[in-house]
């Protein structure tokens, strides 16, 4: 062989060395769950997602195995995003899988597969394909509930707890009102399955509505059980509130200066409904959010206290009317109560707990959040600033800023609220040493061990 062929030779081969490392080591897909998957009940849906990052994911399969049988699931496949510009290739399984889907399905376990490949020339050798499997339990028995308290009464805008037992297994439990779900904690830390949840009737809820207690476990399987409760109706307030120009112009430009929530409408009075209408709304996301970062226990043991020696200029669930120049121009409902005393007063912590958040929040101006365990918190609103910080701890009556009138409002006053998982509650309740006891520590001293 002259040394040119030879040469030729050694190209070729490199040439083949280099598409075969290619092929054997083009990256596979990577498969994750969207949730933490623990079990499979009687029906329940499954989530995916699929990631390449230079490969567009050609197929996806979801399968079934128990005692040597193999089941094929359907699966909805969705791409969200398509192009290594974006990332790389990426997408959304979510099948239905359980008993009701598969019913030769038994108690025990059970293995799920899914499979996913790229259109690299890869997937036909060793690259190019992912699979993923999980060895899960199969349970087909859903959670049990024993409900412990027997009487619940609620205020319509108000709160009561409910202490009920759940079965072993059980992920999740709460009370649902409507559109509102209440979650449960543990009574005590060595009690994980004794359970206490503060469950509220919020203002804008029909007095009729359904409350039960659902328990789900970890293989998806959910329980609804009914509990004894009556609800009191109540008439909140009603005003009208006539918007000047002056109070414009001090509100709404450093609202919008600190907010990129909004945009400018071009006009003063736009600029205003745009605050108090949707700004509101999506202050209120906000203060759900908040909630999720509560404390799984009590971080108080006394009656909440009221600002001292104020006076009440707007109450809870108060419906307002707003006008300008004797036109209406929006309707939103205060959810908190307004208490003035002087300019610049001392603002003191209703309740022992943690600081969440310390700051400007749009409407609310400078503010204070508070959590004081189990979805409880207190906000305290239109401070001239706050002199605590995110994390720290406060006690009963300890100084956390001063009274002012920043954010959306019309004087000096702080604007007191208590909410429940996000949720506006009537503070009234939680000052009332006699329905603190009726609601809350006589039950938790019946049934904490």
């Amino acid at each position: 062989m002259g040394k040119a062929s030879l040469v030729t030779l050694v190209i070729i081969i490199l040439i083949i060395a280099g598409l075969s490392f290619k092929l054997f080591s083009n990256p596979a897909p990577t498969i994750k769950p969207a949730k933490n998957l623990r079990g499979i009940g009687l029906s329940r849906t499954i989530e995916f997602t699929v990631h390449d990052p230079s490969y567009r994911i050609t197929a996806v399969r979801v399968e079934l195995q128990q005692n040597g049988q193999t089941f094929r699931v359907p699966a909805a496949v969705r791409e969200v995003s398509g192009g290594p510009k974006n990332s790389g290739y990426t997408v959304e399984v979510s099948a239905q899988v359980g008993r009701r889907e598969i019913p030769q399905l038994r108690p025990g376990r059970a293995t799920l597969i899914l499979t996913a490949l790229n259109n690299s020339w890869g997937r036909f050798f060793r690259g190019g394909k992912a699979v993923l499997a999980l060895s899960l339990p199969v349970r087909f028995m859903p959670p049990q509930v024993e409900v412990l308290t027997t009487q619940h009464y609620i205020n319509l805008g108000g709160c009561d707890m409910a202490v009920f037992n759940v079965s072993p297994g059980t992920v999740r439990s709460g009370i649902e009102v409507g559109k509102y779900y209440f979650p449960s904690w543990p009574i005590s830390e060595s009690e994980s399955q004794r359970r206490l949840c503060i469950f509220a009737f919020p203002y804008d809820v029909d007095p009729n509505t359904p409350a039960r207690i659902v328990a789900e476990d970890d293989a998806g399987n959910q329980t609804l059980a009914n509990f004894d409760y009556k609800v009191f109706p109540k008439k909140f307030h009603t005003s009208t509130l006539e918007i000047t120009d002056s109070f414009m112009q001090r509100v709404v430009p450093p609202i919008l200066s600190q907010t990129t929530d909004i945009q400018d409408q071009g006009s003063l009075l736009k600029n205003y409904v745009e605050i108090n209408r949707n700004l509101r709304l999506i202050d209120k996301q906000r203060l759900i959010q908040f909630s999720k970062q509560t404390n799984p226990k009590f971080l108080w043991s006394q009656p909440f206290i009221q600002l001292r020696n104020s006076k009440v200029e707007s109450s809870f669930a108060d419906f307002r009317t707003y006008t300008y120049n004797g036109q209406v121009i929006d309707h939103e409902v205060h959810l908190g109560f307004d208490l003035a005393v002087v300019a610049h007063t001392p603002v003191v912590a209703a309740n022992d707990g943690q600081v969440i958040f310390a700051g400007w929040f749009d409407i609310f101006g400078n503010a204070v959040i508070i959590d004081h365990g189990c979805g409880l918190q207190s906000l305290y609103g239109h401070l001239a600033s706050s002199i605590v910080k995110p994390g720290e701890l406060v006690k009963r009556g300890q100084l956390i800023g001063y009274s002012d009138s920043t954010g959306l409002a019309g004087g000096d006053h702080l604007h007191f609220a208590i909410l429940l998982d996000g949720v506006p509650v009537n503070p009234e309740e939680w000052w009332d040493p006699h329905w603190i006891h009726d609601r809350i520590t006589a039950k938790l001293q019946e049934y904490q061990k």
